[in-house]
C-alpha cells in the first residue's frame, strides 16, 4: 500500500510471505476496494483461492482464469493463499509472470518463501515475520533431545494436529539459529537446511526421514 501512495503504480505480482495471513488479507481487502475500487465480493473478476497445497491443476485453472478478459472491463485480481505450491504448478504459473496481462495483479501469500528462483524473480516480494517456529536453542539440546522434537512433529502430521507447514517452520527455526550463531563453517549444515526445505515440498514427502537427516547431519 505504501509503494502504491508512493508510486501510483501496482505491480503485477506480489508474493507476501507472512503467517498473519487473516489480518493481512484485511488490509488487502480494505486497500483493494477503498483505494483501488475493486469490489471483493460478487465481482467476477476477483478471484480468492486458499489451497493447503497448490498443484499443477490449480495452477492451470488459474492460468486459464487469467486469459480470460475482464468482465467489467477493469481490473482482475487474484488473490492466493497456500502453505505449499509444488514445483510442477510453479513452472504453470511462469508463463503468466513472465507475460504479465495489462490490468491483471496477483497476490500469494505464503507462511514461507519457498518459490523458486525464476518465478519469485518476476514478482515484488514483501516479508512479514518470519515466525520461524523456534526459540532458538534448538542446537543446543542433545541428540535425544532433537530426536524427540522431531518425534513431536512427524506424530502432530500423523494425527493431524499439524501439518508438513510445521516441519518447514522447523527447518526454517534450524536454518535461522545457524544465522544468528554465525555461519562461519556451516555452510553443510545450511546446504542440509535447503536440501531439507525442498524435499519437503514434494508430494508425498517421508517427512520423518527428511527430518532425522537433517538433525543427524548438523
Amino acid at each position: 500500500m505504501d509503494l502504491y501512495k508512493n508510486s501510483e503504480n501496482l505491480h503485477h505480482a506480489y508474493f507476501i510471505v507472512e503467517h498473519k495471513v487473516e489480518e493481512a488479507l484485511k488490509k488487502l481487502r480494505h486497500f483493494l476496494e477503498n483505494t483501488l475500487g475493486v469490489q471483493t465480493s460478487g465481482n467476477p473478476d476477483y478471484f480468492h483461492g486458499k489451497y493447503e497445497t497448490m498443484n499443477i491443476a490449480d495452477a492451470r485453472v488459474i492460468t486459464e482464469s487469467e486469459m480470460r478478459k475482464s468482465v467489467a472491463g477493469g481490473k482482475k485480481i487474484f488473490v492466493i493463499e497456500t502453505d505449499f505450491i509444488t514445483e510442477e504448478a510453479q513452472n504453470a504459473l511462469l508463463k503468466v509472470f513472465e507475460e504479465p496481462r495489462e490490468g491483471t495483479h496477483f497476490f500469494i501469500f505464503s507462511p514461507q518463501d519457498t518459490l523458486l528462483p525464476t518465478l519469485k524473480s518476476r514478482m515484488m516480494v514483501l516479508k512479514g515475520e518470519n515466525g520461524v517456529g523456534l526459540d532458538s536453542q534448538f542446537l543446543k539440546l542433545p541428540m535425544d533431545k532433537r530426536m524427540e522434537k522431531v518425534k513431536e512433529i512427524v506424530e502432530g502430521i500423523s494425527d493431524e494436529e499439524k501439518t508438513k507447514q510445521d516441519a518447514l517452520s522447523f527447518v526454517n527455526g534450524i536454518e535461522h539459529e545457524l544465522h544468528l550463531n554465525g555461519v562461519e563453517n556451516k555452510a553443510g549444515s545450511l546446504e542440509s537446511c535447503e536440501f531439507a526445505r525442498k524435499a519437503l515440498l514434494d508430494r508425498g514427502a517421508p517427512v520423518k526421514m527428511i527430518l532425522e537427516n537433517l538433525v543427524l547431519s548438523i
